[in-house]
């Protein structure tokens, strides 16, 4: 009885973590900034299946930098390097948008590196709807 109710217990334990390891990500976006071994590269992997447009657009405080439209069928998504050496700020924003979603990353200059470090800002989703003719 005693190893019944311990192996019950390790189930569920076990059940509730893979669920939350499940939903955390869902929430992550597929499209990442990844750095390089290059300083001052950075490489934009949108990792969706995608066959339209796909913008990647590069700002600072000021305004927009940089602006690159990414064309064709991506059956596996893409990945793309970018320079961002010559772009001015302490801070870099990152959109990488599509038909069906936009993403935001902020990139900071490390301290006392030439390095960014990106943080997801924002993720938005653009579902079609679909409505019933009744």
């Amino acid at each position: 009885m005693k190893t019944s109710s311990i192996i019950t217990g390790l189930l569920i334990i076990l059940t509730s973590s893979l669920v939350k390891v499940n939903a955390q990500s869902f929430d992550d976006p597929a499209v990442k900034i990844l750095p390089t071994t290059q300083k001052g590269i950075v490489k934009v992997h949108f990792a969706y299946g995608a066959d339209q447009k796909v913008n990647v657009r590069f700002f600072n405080e000021d305004g927009q930098l940089y602006s690159d439209e990414v064309k064709g069928s991506f059956p596996n998504g893409f990945s793309k390097k970018y320079d961002i050496r010559k772009m001015n700020g302490e801070n870099l924003w990152i959109e990488i948008t599509c038909e069906a979603m936009s993403v935001t990353y902020k990139l900071v200059r490390s301290e006392g590196r030439d390095e960014y470090v990106p943080f997801l800002e924002n993720s938005t989703y653009n579902h079609v709807l679909v409505a019933k003719k009744s």
